[in-house]
């Protein structure tokens, strides 16, 4: 579920709103503005194998150090 908040000179939830029609279970994070998310859901693939997920960390720092200096 989901429901847009207001926080100005008064606190205001807006009416809850459903977000996926069907029961999610999984690993998920929220982006740090509070807009988007990522989720990511166990799936098997055609052959019936795990799908394959890569996560980087500090990916960023990766960039930095490929990237050419300005």
């Amino acid at each position: 579920m989901g429901v847009d908040v207001e926080t100005g000179a008064a606190f205001r939830l807006g009416t809850p709103k459903m977000l996926f029609d069907k029961p999610y279970q999984g690993s998920y994070d929220v982006a740090p503005d509070g807009k988007r998310f990522l989720m990511f859901k166990n799936a098997a693939s055609a052959q019936g194998q795990p799908a394959e997920q890569r996560v980087v960390v500090n990916w960023f720092e990766e960039l930095r150090q490929g990237a050419p200096a300005r």
